[in-house]
């Protein structure tokens, strides 16, 4: 009997590897900076008082001829409105001296009592006129910048590349044999 006799090894891969490598070096930017430092202004201007004794000296009697003029003035359109007003009434009374009565007499009796009053004051009645007069204050603020200056450097790049390998470590076969004698031989 004949017989098919097969024998054979697998083969065995070897891959050997090699990575790739990136080398990056750089160097720090320049950078350059400049800033101008904010300013702040103040203007004061100091306060002053304005005292007005004009109205308290004229209490006492220590006017200027432009005061006493108008105060003058004042009395004197005051006295004739009382005067006229005064004059037109007992004119009007006289009038109605046929109604009756003695008008005569009572006009001359109310013009003969003098009525005086008596008024007991303190000097000056009016004190003086206190003003603040100006003080101020004012700020005004500059601003102040920053300027930045950056150069970049460009970064040197050195890549070695990776590389792969593929070899047998053992190569692979196959024998095939027939064994036996099975062989009809005829002559």
């Amino acid at each position: 009997m004949l017989q098919l006799q097969i024998r054979y090894c697998l083969g065995i891969i070897g891959i050997e590897k090699t990575p790739a490598q990136v080398h990056i070096r750089c160097q720090p930017a320049d950078m350059e900076m400049r800033q101008e430092i904010g300013q702040l202004e103040m203007r004061r201007e100091p306060p002053e008082v304005q005292i007005d004794l004009k109205e308290a000296f004229g209490d006492l009697g220590m006017r200027k001829p432009d005061q006493v003029s108008w105060e003058l003035r004042a009395k004197a359109w005051q006295t004739f409105r009382f005067g006229l007003d005064r004059v037109v009434s007992e004119g009007d009374r006289l009038s109605r001296i046929e109604l009756g009565g003695q008008p005569v007499v009572e006009l001359a009796r109310e013009n003969f009592a003098e009525h005086k009053e008596l008024n007991v004051r303190a000097l000056p009645a009016r004190g003086p006129e206190i003003q603040p007069v100006g003080g101020g204050f004012a700020f005004q603020y500059n601003l102040g910048g920053v300027e930045i200056k950056v150069e970049p450097k460009t970064p040197e790049v050195t890549y070695y590349p990776g590389s792969i390998q593929i070899y047998w470590l053992q190569e692979p076969w196959l024998e095939m044999e027939v064994v036996g004698s099975n062989v009809d031989l005829w002559v």
